[in-house]
C-alpha cells in the first residue's frame, strides 16, 4: 500500500488545526502581556534590595524603578523591617533591574515619588558617581534614601480654619486675575526689563568690596541694640504720631511759617554779623579768665566754709541791729554836741595809745591765758596757805647767802624779770632750770601753752544775778 504524502496545504486547509493554533498565539500574547508587568520571562535581570524610611503604597510587582523618568525595572518585593537600638522601623525593597544598569554606583540614591495625583507611586532612582559599583544582591542603605513630602501630607499640616482661609485666598487671587490676562502681560514685559537694572544691583551688593555681610551683622547689632528699647521707641511713634496729628490740624499754618522761614533766616544772619563783635570780646574775656578757673574749686570750697561760718552770725543780726540803731542815734546826739570833738580826740589819743598796749597783751593772752592766771596767782598767795598764815606771809630763802644785801648776785640765781608772753612762746612758768646763774629770758623759745584756768563754781551765776554778763544759754 502506497503512504500518501500531507502537504502545507492541506494542514492550513484543516479548519481544527488552524483555530487551535490561532488560540494558543492568542493565550501566549495575552500570559506575556499579563507577566510584562512584572518582568519578562528568561530575560536576565539586575536584582538589588534598598532601603527606605517609608514604602509610601509601592506595590510588589507593579511599581516602576526610574532613572531621569525612563523606565529600567521592577519593585518586586516590599517588606517591612523593625528598627534597631532605638531607631525607627523602614522598608527594604527588591528592584528587579535591567542587565544594562549593572552596576549602579554605591553612593546611588533613591526616592519615592509621585506617579499621579490618584495616588500612584514609583521609585526614582538616581546612580552616583563612584567607580565602585554596587554587586548584584547588594543593598543600599537607608542614609542614602531621600525623604519626600507627600503633597496630601502637606495640606494635611492645616487645620480647618487654615485650609479655609487659605481656600479664599486662592478664591480670591483666581477673582482678581481673571479677566486681566493683558495686565499680566504688561507686568511680565515690565519685569522683563527689570531684571537686568536688578541683575546689576544684585552683583553690586554680592561684591566683596560692598561688605554685605558686614552690613548684615551691623543691622542685626543695631536690631539687638534697639530690643531693649522697643516700648521707648513704640511710645516715640505714638507721640510722633500725636505730633504728626497737631501738624494736620494746624491747616496751613505750618506752611505760612515755612513761608516765613527765608525772611527770619536772613534777619538772624543780620543779627549775628552785629553780634559778632559782642561775641569776639566774650572769646577774649573767656580766654583771659581761663587762668583764673584753676582757683574757682578753692575759692568756692573757701567761700562753703565763709557761708557756714557766717550763717550763725547772721542769725544773730536782728538783735544786733537794734542795738546798733540805738547806739547810731547816741552817736548822732553825740555828734552835734559842740564839745563832743574834744572828746573825741582825746578818745582818739587814748584808743592809739590802748591800741599798743592790747597789741602787746592780746597775743599773750590768747596764747598764755596771762590775766587769767595772773589773777588766780595773786588770789592763791592772799587766800590759801597753812595753819602758819597765808603765802603771801610767808618767803623761804633756800640760799643762806641770798638774805641779805651783797656786791653782786648769787653764782645760782634764776630771775626772769620781764619774762615773754606773745603768740610764740610762753616764758613765765616754762623757764628750764639750768646749772649755773640765769638772770634775763632764757635761749630760743619755750612752751606756747599756760595753765587752763576755769571760773570757780557759781561765779557766773552771780554775775548774772548782778547783771554783769548776760544770762547762760
Amino acid at each position: 500500500m502506497k503512504r500518501r504524502n500531507t502537504s502545507t496545504s492541506d494542514l492550513f486547509s484543516n479548519p481544527i488545526l488552524v483555530g487551535s493554533m490561532i488560540l494558543a498565539i492568542g493565550l501566549i500574547g495575552i500570559v506575556l502581556s499579563y507577566s510584562a508587568n512584572k518582568g519578562l520571562p528568561f530575560v536576565p535581570a539586575y536584582e538589588i534590595k534598598v532601603q527606605v524610611p517609608d514604602a509610601a503604597k509601592l506595590i510588589e510587582g507593579g511599581s516602576e524603578v526610574r532613572i531621569g523618568g525612563a523606565r529600567v525595572g521592577l519593585v518586586t518585593k516590599v517588606s517591612a523591617e523593625p528598627g534597631l537600638n532605638g531607631k525607627p522601623a523602614y522598608a527594604e525593597l527588591t528592584l528587579s533591574l535591567e542587565k544594562a544598569q549593572e552596576p549602579i554606583g554605591i553612593d546611588s540614591q533613591v526616592k519615592v515619588r509621585p506617579r499621579s495625583i490618584l495616588g500612584a507611586k514609583y521609585l526614582d532612582l538616581t546612580p552616583g558617581k563612584s567607580t565602585t559599583g554596587l554587586p548584584a544582591g547588594g543593598t543600599l542603605p537607608l542614609k542614602q534614601a531621600i525623604p519626600v513630602v507627600e503633597l496630601d501630607a502637606a495640606f494635611n499640616v492645616f487645620d480647618d480654619e487654615t485650609t479655609r482661609g487659605l481656600q479664599a485666598t486662592i478664591t480670591n487671587l483666581g477673582d482678581a486675575l481673571a479677566g486681566r490676562g493683558q495686565q499680566v502681560n504688561d507686568g511680565i514685559a515690565a519685569t522683563a526689563r527689570l531684571l537686568p537694572p536688578l541683575e546689576r544691583v544684585l552683583r553690586n551688593l554680592i561684591a566683596p568690596e560692598t561688605q554685605l555681610s558686614r552690613f548684615v551683622r551691623g543691622t542685626a547689632s543695631f536690631g539687638e541694640a534697639l530690643a531693649p528699647v522697643a516700648p521707648e521707641l513704640l511710645q516715640l511713634f505714638d507721640n510722633g504720631s500725636t505730633t504728626l496729628r497737631a501738624l494736620r490740624a494746624s491747616g496751613s499754618s505750618l506752611g505760612e511759617s515755612i513761608d516765613e522761614l527765608p525772611e527770619a533766616e536772613a534777619a538772624g544772619v543780620r543779627s549775628f554779623q552785629r553780634i559778632r563783635p559782642v561775641l569776639a570780646d566774650l572769646s577774649a574775656i573767656t580766654r583771659a579768665i581761663r587762668p583764673g578757673t584753676v582757683l574757682l574749686p578753692r575759692a568756692t570750697r573757701d567761700l562753703r566754709d565763709a557761708l557756714r561760718a557766717g550763717i550763725p552770725i547772721l542769725k544773730r543780726t536782728p538783735a544786733v541791729t537794734d542795738r546798733l540803731g540805738t547806739t547810731l542815734a547816741a552817736l548822732g546826739s553825740l555828734s552835734r554836741d559842740q564839745n563832743a570833738s574834744r572828746s573825741v580826740k582825746k578818745l582818739t589819743t587814748t584808743v592809739t595809745t590802748l591800741k599798743t598796749t592790747l597789741d602787746t597783751l592780746l597775743p599773750a593772752q590768747v596764747t598764755c591765758n596771762l590775766l587769767p592766771v595772773a589773777f588766780r596767782n595773786a588770789a592763791s598767795v592772799v587766800g590759801t596757805g597753812d595753819t602758819l598764815g597765808t603765802w603771801f606771809n610767808f618767803t623761804a630763802l633756800l640760799v643762806s647767802n641770798q638774805d641779805s644785801q651783797a656786791k653782786a648776785p648769787a653764782a645760782n640765781l634764776h630771775n626772769t624779770p620781764s619774762p615773754n608772753a606773745n603768740s610764740q612762746e610762753c616764758e613765765a612758768g616754762n623757764e628750764p632750770y639750768t646749772p649755773g646763774q640765769m638772770i634775763g629770758n632764757p635761749a630760743g623759745l619755750q612752751r606756747a601753752a599756760t595753765d587752763s584756768t576755769s571760773l570757780p563754781a557759781g561765779v557766773r551765776e552771780l554775775a548774772v544775778n548782778a547783771g554783769l554778763v548776760g544770762s547762760v544759754k
